[in-house]
């Protein structure tokens, strides 16, 4: 059985499979399955065209999942 991947929205907070960082959904081709996404970080990287199934969504983490992304995100060499 396949797995129904979420639809994500304009505005949904996500990361991207096996590479670091938080991102923003801020374009969708529904057709291709596709987004755009722009970094929470000041003047971070855009992704463009990024496959909906790399995504992981922020909110769907636990609390402890989430607290340690934010810990080791903020503490790493920028």
């Amino acid at each position: 059985m396949t797995e129904k991947l979420r639809t994500p929205r304009v505005g949904d907070i996500v990361g991207i499979a096996e590479q670091r960082g938080t991102f923003v959904v801020s374009g969708i081709d529904h057709h291709g399955e596709k987004v755009n996404l722009d970094s929470l970080g000041s003047q971070g990287p855009k992704a463009l065209g990024v496959s909906w199934a790399s995504l992981t969504y922020r909110d769907e983490l636990d609390e402890s999942q989430n607290a340690l992304r934010i810990v080791r995100e903020a503490t790493e060499d920028k």
